[in-house]
């Protein structure tokens, strides 16, 4: 795997995400409580971009059609979406946040 340097851990507060393009890629970064989860950017059901979506608690909700989606995996929570975003795995070093692909 291919470690990709994505941010500065601080330029995420917690509970909230941001979107990076990374080649092809479009990665949202949620930051929970100082943990960070990097997810594919786009609803699997209709492509709504999920960063313009809400975060409650460990849930992302779609901001189009309301599906959720838990942050810590990206798993299917409640539809319309029935498959579940691309989960990438994350390393902090220093002061920089990584994904792997």
């Amino acid at each position: 795997m291919t470690q990709v340097k994505v941010c500065r851990i601080d330029e995420i507060p917690p509970g909230e995400a941001k979107q990076f393009y990374l080649g092809e890629n479009e990665i949202l970064v949620i930051n929970l409580s100082g943990r960070y989860f990097c997810l594919a950017a786009r609803c699997t059901h209709a492509g709504a971009p999920l960063v313009e979506g809400e975060i409650i608690e460990d849930v992302l909700i779609c901001p189009w059609h309301g599906s959720n989606f838990r942050v810590t995996d990206g798993s299917v929570l409640k539809g319309p979406a029935e498959r579940p975003l691309r989960a990438y795995p994350s390393v902090i070093k220093g002061d920089n946040l990584f994904v792997e692909f």
